[in-house]
């Protein structure tokens, strides 16, 4: 007998396995590429504001720290298509905490971090 998750010849399995796994089957595992940290301004994260190249910011829930990500190479990998683009350039952290996107999201964007906001 296969493992619970194993698939059977011709099938699909749909149970995942654990929590990584989830996460690596959203999107690439790590930007493609090399990501430059630091502390950015409103006005250098608004610059970034296209599908080619796109930086967010996001708010921690508990600390309400403003975080920069550069989320360029996850655009075309977003599940809910082009709705990343809502707040291109700016504050997402209202649409990132909805309920539409799972647990797993906070793990996955940690890979894109590229600073702080400066002047917050």
């Amino acid at each position: 007998m296969p493992p619970p998750c194993a698939p059977l010849p011709g099938a699909v399995c749909r149970r995942r396995s654990s929590y990584q796994s989830h996460v690596q089957q959203l999107a690439p595992r790590k930007p493609k590429r090399q990501l430059v940290v630091g502390r950015w301004s409103r006005e250098e994260v608004a610059r970034h504001a296209s599908a080619d190249d796109l930086w967010l910011i996001i708010r921690e829930p508990g600390s309400g720290t403003a975080k920069v990500y550069d989320v360029t190479d996850y655009v075309e990998e977003h599940p809910g298509g082009m709705s990343i683009m809502y707040n291109a350039g700016g504050d997402a952290s209202e649409g990132f905490h909805g309920p539409q996107h799972p647990p797993t999201v906070h793990e996955l964007v940690k890979d894109y971090c590229i600073g702080t906001l400066a002047d917050d």
